[in-house]
């Protein structure tokens, strides 16, 4: 009788072991599965800002040298970069340099265009002096050259950016 008592606890001893390997299976299942889910949402989100931050910079980089480029196709004062500047960045004035007949237009550190006109005209009526024949517009900072954009503000006299 002994024996037959023994063997039942045991039986019921094995079968409650499993049973305990089953439960904690099924929670060890899901902690890994929660584990994966918050680090991958993580890892999900900071991916997702670094995209956003990569595109808008592409998008930027991609208005700056459309300025530049309708620039030297239809620009002919400093009142036309102007129009041009706003429509791409509507936020984002440029400056006139009447000293070094130049105008900046800076969207972000590293989107800087720099028009170099010839001469500087004065409106008879309202006395703003204005930049016109254009000659030249520097893209070297969006080429990776920041020597220009430093050299364009020194000494200057800045007026109001849109003169229209």
């Amino acid at each position: 009788m002994n024996l037959k008592n023994i063997s039942i606890a045991l039986t019921v001893l094995v079968f409650g072991v499993i049973a305990m390997l089953f439960m904690q299976k099924g929670n060890y299942v899901n902690q890994a599965k929660e584990h994966y889910d918050a680090t991958t949402a993580k890892s999900f989100k900071g991916n997702s800002m670094v995209l956003e931050l990569v595109n808008n910079g592409i998008e930027m980089n991609k208005q700056t040298w459309a300025i530049a480029c309708g620039a030297l196709q239809t620009v002919k004062n400093s009142q036309d970069m102007a129009r041009l500047e706003a429509k791409f960045f509507p936020a984002t004035k440029g400056s006139n340099s009447i000293a070094n007949k130049t105008r900046r237009f800076e969207a972000s550190s590293a989107n800087v265009i720099v028009s170099t006109f010839a001469k500087v005209e004065e409106d008879k009526k309202t006395g703003v002096k204005s930049l016109a024949g254009l000659q030249s517009v520097d893209v070297s900072v969006l080429l990776g050259k920041a020597v220009a954009s430093a050299e364009s503000d020194e000494g200057a006299d800045e007026e109001g950016a849109d003169e229209e």
